[in-house]
C-alpha cells in the first residue's frame, strides 16, 4: 500500500504542488524582508504628512479662549482620574491588609510594637549588666578591704 502511494501520480501532483506553495511563501517573505524597510520608510512619511495637516486644521479651527478651556477640563479630569485611582488604591491595601491579618502576618503597627518592646527590653538588660557589674566590683573591695578569718580545720580522730 505504501509502495501505491509513493508511486501514484496523484501523489507526485499532491507533493509537487505543496512544495511550488513552500517555495512561494519562501520568495515571499524574501521579498518581504527586502520591501520591508522601503515600504516602512513611506508610511513614516505618509503618517508625518497627515499629522502635519491635522495639526494645520486643528490650529485653524481651535480659538485661543478655546485652549484655555480644553486646559481646564484635562485638569478637571486629571484630578478626577487622580482621586478615582486613589480611592482603588485604598480599596486594594485595605482588602490586602484583611487578607493578611487573616493569614496570621503581623500589620506594621504590631511590628513597630515589637521593635519598642525588644529595645525596652535591651534597655533593661544593660541596666541590669551595669548593676551586677557594680555589685560584683563593691564585694570585691569589701574583701579586699576587710578580710575574713580563715575557718580552722578541725582533724575528727580516725579510728
Amino acid at each position: 500500500m505504501k509502495a501505491y502511494l509513493l508511486e501514484n501520480p496523484l501523489t507526485h501532483n499532491v507533493r509537487d504542488f505543496a512544495r511550488q506553495i513552500w517555495l512561494a511563501g519562501l520568495g515571499a517573505f524574501a521579498r518581504a524582508q527586502d520591501e520591508g524597510g522601503k515600504f516602512f520608510e513611506t508610511l513614516v512619511q505618509e503618517g508625518q504628512a497627515v499629522d502635519a495637516r491635522m495639526k494645520k486644521t486643528a490650529g485653524e479651527k481651535i480659538e485661543p479662549g478655546e485652549v484655555e478651556i480644553m486646559k481646564g477640563r484635562v485638569e478637571e479630569i486629571r484630578e478626577k482620574a487622580t482621586g478615582a485611582w486613589s480611592k482603588l488604591e485604598e480599596v486594594f491595601q485595605g482588602r490586602v491588609a484583611r487578607a493578611l491579618h487573616r493569614l496570621g502576618v503581623p500589620s506594621r503597627d504590631d511590628i513597630q510594637r515589637l521593635f519598642q518592646q525588644i529595645d525596652l527590653l535591651s534597655q533593661n538588660v544593660r541596666e541590669l549588666n551595669q548593676a551586677a557589674e557594680a555589685e560584683a566590683k563593691a564585694r570585691k573591695v569589701r574583701a579586699i578591704r576587710s578580710p575574713e578569718p580563715a575557718a580552722a580545720k578541725i582533724a575528727e580522730p580516725v579510728g
